[in-house]
């Protein structure tokens, strides 16, 4: 190995110094507070060590030798940005000793290289490193009460911050169901990018009586984002079993009041409209576990008039890639076994190309989306208009909100959000609602429009956006909400689409054996070098 070769070795692990204390950030090793001003200055810092080293290899290269990127992000699902205060003591200690390691590393490069700047950035390390296990260790002295769970406020970290979400938590475990009905109102708003964080901060300070009392007098509580997965799945089963019930037992009651037999044959039409929801709802749970894939898990439901759900192939909260599908035009949960199809074959054809990635594939269906019906042309139900968008854009905010705040902080991990037909205008309004906040990487196909002009403005970072559109798909040329994203102006990254069906154009980007699939699956585990344009 050339002496050269060996540089590039040495600055490219020097290069990922920082990458695990920016990982214990995202983590929610420190939330609110001065949190935010550090987590930035890691950020400023990453990059400038990529670039100091960049620059010692570039004086070190002969003719011929290439110079290597060094800047690359830390993927991850991090904590949301907000009011919200506290710090989880594991992975501050994490932090800590990463900073602690990257200053013990940086010197050494630095002298091996030639690099005054990557020294610099030791020494900051080194400063923050000290700082913060003095902080840690006046919070952690044998007097101090510590703390029993992650996200727990510290004052000197910064305090809780007022929210009406913290009493409605607090009379939820009482088993209050009105302040779960609250909680869920919140929700929907999406206006409190901290909510989904104090839901799981709350469950996990329960103890193990409160948290069973919970779940048996609280039947919605599976709907609350930022709760476990597996948790909201246990409460949703348990839900969907009671509805199911319910409305079996209706078919076959009937009304002794005669004016009430009048009506009766709507409401039994109603009634058996739900339970072939639920039966939808059930093969959707069943495709789970079969053929190699994991267990399928029910994070959200609603048998109600249009009907909504939301299943994971995979546990997301122990994921290393999560990718969450946005359906379209049309979809509605009596007929969503195609969309579920969609969200598993996609996880088939991900872990088919990465065997040892933990992959979760979510088909969200959280919202109401626009039919081809009498409502056409019926404001916020319109596919011409976006209000279903606007409203369901806060909706898919809060599914990344709570993924965010369950997901295990041991573990990094990707989200990517792909959406499809109208899907991806809801998906291009959630992102500019959480503006950097949203995703990790957002993907569209067969797009009529995300509600932009460019990618830039989706806050996600240059290179994190794609656009498919497949040959003779009509929808993706209308550019009605805004650029079109396969347009060279919108700024996304293109991705190949042939070999998908002739005739359905529009729906055959998970065609078995598509050129788009196969970039899909890719995407969604960063093997971007395989992506065909």
């Amino acid at each position: 190995m050339s002496g050269f070769q060996l540089a590039v070795r040495l600055a490219s692990e020097a290069a990922r110094a920082l990458d695990d204390p920016a990982r214990a950030m995202a983590a929610q090793a420190w939330v609110g507070g001065g949190a935010p001003a550090f987590a930035a200055e890691l950020d400023r810092r990453r990059r400038a060590l990529a670039a100091a080293l960049e620059a010692a290899l570039a004086r070190l290269a002969d003719e011929g030798d290439a110079v290597p990127s060094l800047a690359g992000p830390a993927t991850y699902l991090g904590a949301a940005r907000g009011v919200f205060a506290g710090v989880e003591p594991a992975q501050l200690h994490r932090l800590v000793n990463g900073l602690a390691a990257a200053a013990d590393e940086l010197p050494r490069a630095a002298h091996s290289l030639g690099a005054p700047g990557v020294a610099a950035i030791g020494v900051w390390s080194a400063d923050r490193s000290d700082d913060l296990r003095r902080r840690l260790a006046l919070i952690q002295r044998d007097d101090a009460a510590l703390a029993p769970a992650p996200l727990v406020a510290f004052g000197l970290y910064g305090g809780h911050a007022p929210s009406p979400a913290a009493d409605l938590l607090t009379r939820a475990a009482a088993g209050d169901t009105g302040a779960l009905a609250r909680l869920l109102d919140l929700q929907r708003r999406a206006a409190d990018p901290t909510l989904a964080a104090r839901v799981n901060a709350w469950w996990r300070l329960l103890d193990p009586s409160s948290r069973d009392r919970a779940l048996t007098s609280l039947p919605g509580l599976g709907l609350l984002d930022g709760l476990p997965a597996a948790v909201r799945d246990r409460a949703n089963r348990a839900l969907l079993a009671r509805e199911k019930t319910r409305l079996a037992v209706l078919l076959t009651t009937v009304p002794a009041d005669p004016h009430l037999r009048l009506t009766w044959p709507g409401f039994l039409d109603r009634v058996l409209h739900e339970l072939r929801h639920v039966q939808a709802i059930e093969d959707g749970l069943a495709a789970g576990g079969r053929n190699g894939r994991p267990p399928a898990l029910l994070l959200s439901f609603d048998t109600r008039a249009l009907g909504q759900a939301v299943i994971s192939f995979g546990d997301p909260d122990a994921a290393d890639r999560v990718v969450a599908y946005v359906p379209g035009l049309n979809t509605r949960l009596a007929s969503f076994g195609g969309d579920l199809n969609r969200a598993a074959v996609l996880w088939d054809q991900a872990h088919y190309f990465a065997p040892g990635q933990r992959i979760a594939s979510i088909a969200w269906l959280g919202y109401r989306a626009p039919q081809i019906d009498w409502q056409l042309n019926v404001p916020g139900r319109s596919v011409a208009a976006d209000g279903a968008a606007e409203v369901g854009a806060r909706s898919l905010v809060s599914l990344a909100d709570g993924l965010r705040a369950s997901h295990d902080p041991s573990r990094s991990a990707k989200l990517t959000v792909l959406g499809h037909s109208y899907g991806s205008l809801v998906t291009g309004k959630a992102a500019t609602l959480r503006s950097g906040g949203f995703a990790d990487e957002l993907v569209f196909v067969g797009s009529p429009g995300v509600g932009v002009r460019s990618a830039e403005e989706l806050g996600v970072g240059p290179g994190r956006v794609w656009a498919g559109e497949a040959p003779g798909d009509f929808v993706a040329d209308l550019a009605r909400f805004g650029n079109d994203p396969c347009d060279t102006s919108f700024g996304a990254r293109r991705f190949g689409t042939r070999g998908g069906s002739v005739f359905g154009a529009h729906s055959s980007y998970w065609d078995d054996d598509s050129q788009s699939l196969k970039n899909l699956a890719n995407i969604v585990n960063g093997n971007y070098h395989k992506v065909s344009r």
